[in-house]
């Protein structure tokens, strides 16, 4: 283990090297970035002049100064940054409190170009692109860049059905805020809500925007938990909004049917109330059919994107769902993308495509913790659950990590814990760019069918290396894995 680690490690060193002379050397200067935006239209956000401003940077998109939210925490201090465009655009970046020396742009597969120049931090960035700025190594102060669409067929005002939050203001929804059937919410880009987006039993609602619902305004241990609930409705669309949340979980959907989720983005930093700081999770998904979330970032501080089935009261048959396009970073607890742990009823036909790890975990507080995680601590049968082109960038503690186990945690009111089942589970195209410290789990309860049956692994690839059998970073006890 210690001379993979070691070999791994030179690995990932000089593929940073590589990445560094690629956004800072001469071959970046080479090509003309600059030239390329030419033509593009963009556009950045009018906030209220009362708005938060952010003490960590100062960003201009497209050669105009840009609004930067911080993410108001006593703890660590992710910043913000919204603006839209229909092509590449410049997107400058200036460090309030430190001379920038290096700079990590993620998702590493995604190749952004960048680089520092006369004290600035430069990243050019296209319509839809989600990216994260690291600083000096620093992962506690980071900074997202969102690259919206350009903000266009907004809906009037003044149209029936339609609740409008215009640029420019703030707005105080205290404690909770919701809509009726058929109506849409429209969050416009510079409009931020304080409050929690609620709601329950409602069909064919849109909520759109590219403007913030911020719940850490929100003292109320009971409301703020769920900064966006949307529970037993049908038909729901959200697209373009970002909610910051100070505790729980802060976007919960609960037994929808038929979601569609869209450049959705969710911050849930370090939770004030938790002893250790977790327990806030990104956007999770409990009991829902005919399902899609694409294009979407999740920063938190549990688990980021997950799937449950049974949790607190809500229980729902999960079948039919896709995750496409979305980055993860989880700090300090909870799993990047995570299928479990309460899955007291069936998870069937699950897809999570392109999908990007950035950090995963803790070196602290080690557990179950992983990029990529099953865990079936319930009687449910998991099966067809499938993972294609999968970039995993920076695991703390483990990488994949598949179990059937008894868990701790709650699995429903009045339920008895049973042996669940997981089966047909296919990874194809997974990446690991640094090695998993813990390595990776594959854990069955017995032989029958509490057994982990066939997990099938196609172009597996860890530092370079595709791995073709297990090896010592590999523990697998009841499990049925094949590597091809």
């Amino acid at each position: 283990m210690k001379s993979i680690n070691a070999i791994c490690g030179k690995v990932f060193a000089v593929a940073v090297a590589m990445a560094a002379v690629v956004a800072c050397g001469p071959k970046e200067a080479s090509i003309d970035y600059d030239a390329q935006t030419v033509g593009t239209t963009h556009e950045v956000y009018t906030y209220a002049p009362d708005a938060p401003r952010s003490a960590y940077y100062a960003v201009t998109v497209g050669g105009d100064n840009c609004y930067v939210y911080p993410v108001n925490t006593n703890h660590d201090k992710p910043q913000l940054v919204s603006f839209g465009t229909n092509g590449l655009v410049k997107v400058e970046i200036i460090p309030l409190k430190v001379n920038p020396t290096s700079v990590v742009v993620r998702p590493l597969a995604k190749k952004f170009p960048h680089k520092i120049e006369n004290g600035k931090i430069v990243v050019y960035l296209n319509e839809g692109d989600h990216a994260t700025v690291e600083v000096n190594g620093n992962e506690d102060v980071p900074i997202f860049l969102y690259a919206n669409p350009l903000e266009i067929n907004k809906p009037s005002p003044d149209a029936p059905g339609v609740h409008y939050y215009a640029a420019g203001k703030i707005y105080d929804k205290q404690p909770t805020f919701g809509i009726a059937s058929g109506e849409t919410l429209y969050i416009e880009g510079g409009a931020i809500v304080k409050g929690a987006f609620q709601v329950r039993g409602v069909d064919n609602i849109t909520v759109a925007g590219y403007g913030i619902i911020d719940d850490f305004y929100v003292k109320d241990a009971n409301q703020s938990q769920w900064s966006f609930k949307v529970w037993e409705c049908d038909n729901v669309k959200v697209d373009g909004v970002t909610v910051c949340n100070m505790y729980g979980w802060s976007c919960a959907f609960l037994t929808v049917n038929d979601l569609d989720i869209n450049n959705f983005k969710v911050i849930a930093p370090y939770n004030e109330y938790n002893s250790v700081g977790v327990d806030n999770g990104g956007i999770d998904l409990l009991g829902c059919q005919r399902a899609k979330c694409i294009n979407s970032f999740a920063y938190a501080h549990d688990d980021g994107i997950l799937v449950k089935a049974h949790k607190w009261g809500y229980r729902g048959h999960v079948k039919d769902n896709l995750f496409e396009n979305c980055i993860s970073w989880t700090v300090g607890g909870g799993n990047s993308f995570e299928v479990g742990y309460e899955l007291n009823d069936g998870v069937e036909d699950v897809t999570f495509r392109n999908i990007y790890a950035l950090h995963s975990g803790t070196r602290e507080n080690a557990y179950r913790r992983g990029a990529v995680t099953i865990h079936n601590a319930t009687a449910g049968v998991v099966q067809n659950i499938n993972y294609e082109n999968v970039h995993i960038e920076d695991p703390k503690e483990f990488g994949i990590y598949i179990s059937l186990l008894r868990s701790e945690y709650g699995i429903g009111d009045g339920v008895e814990w049973g042996p669940g089942v997981i089966k047909n589970v296919t990874f194809k195209n997974v990446y690991f760019y640094k090695e998993p410290p813990r390595g990776h789990q594959f854990n069955g309860l017995n032989n029958g069918d509490s057994r982990v049956q066939n997990v099938t692994f196609e172009n597996l690839n860890i530092c370079g290396k595709k791995i073709t059998q297990p090896d010592d970073r590999f523990f697998i006890q009841l499990a049925d894995v094949k590597f091809k």
